[in-house]
């Protein structure tokens, strides 16, 4: 006589499998992202830098070439960590436009007012290098910025560098 066993619900193998299985799924969906997220964050990182850097180099460039003298004494040149003083003619008006380091980031200031930072706040600048060029007709600045920033495989460096002649100055 052959009883019928009718089974209701899993046996305790079968759960230990099921869960097993989850969890695998669950460890690569979890693996996928992290990878995804890495490579999005190498992906995206250095053209914003490189977008910070070529933006830097712009507005430098820019007021440079406003720029009818520049002020040696309130200017550091030929130094790591320099500053750059320009006297330019705005509608007439002369202002002092004034680019420096300040808590690892590059500052703008013009007349002495309000201080703006011009790089964002998860990019350092570890080095601003101008160097002034005169001749009896004209003068021109050469500087080098050059931007730090985080990866996965760690820091890295960019310079970016520019030249401009200050235009009002011949």
């Amino acid at each position: 006589m052959y009883m019928q066993i009718n089974q209701k619900g899993f046996t305790l193998i079968e759960t230990l499998f099921y869960t097993a299985g989850l969890v695998l799924l669950i460890g690569a969906m979890i693996t996928f992202m992290f990878y995804m997220f890495n490579w999005y964050n190498n992906v995206t990182i250095v053209p914003r830098v490189d977008r910070v850097g070529v933006n830097l180099v712009d507005k430098i460039i820019k007021d440079i070439r406003s720029g009818t003298l520049t002020n040696l004494a309130q200017s550091s040149l030929n130094t790591t960590n320099g500053t750059l003083s320009i006297n330019a003619n705005v509608n007439g008006v002369i202002v002092t436009k004034y680019f420096a380091i300040n808590n690892n980031r590059l500052i703008y200031q013009v007349d002495g007012g309000t201080i703006s930072y011009i790089t964002p706040a998860d990019m350092t600048i570890s080095r601003f290098y101008i160097t002034s060029d005169s001749t009896p007709v004209s003068q021109a600045v050469h500087f080098d910025i050059d931007i730090n920033f985080n990866t996965r495989g760690g820091q890295q460096t960019k310079t970016y560098s520019g030249l401009a002649v200050l235009r009002q100055s011949y």
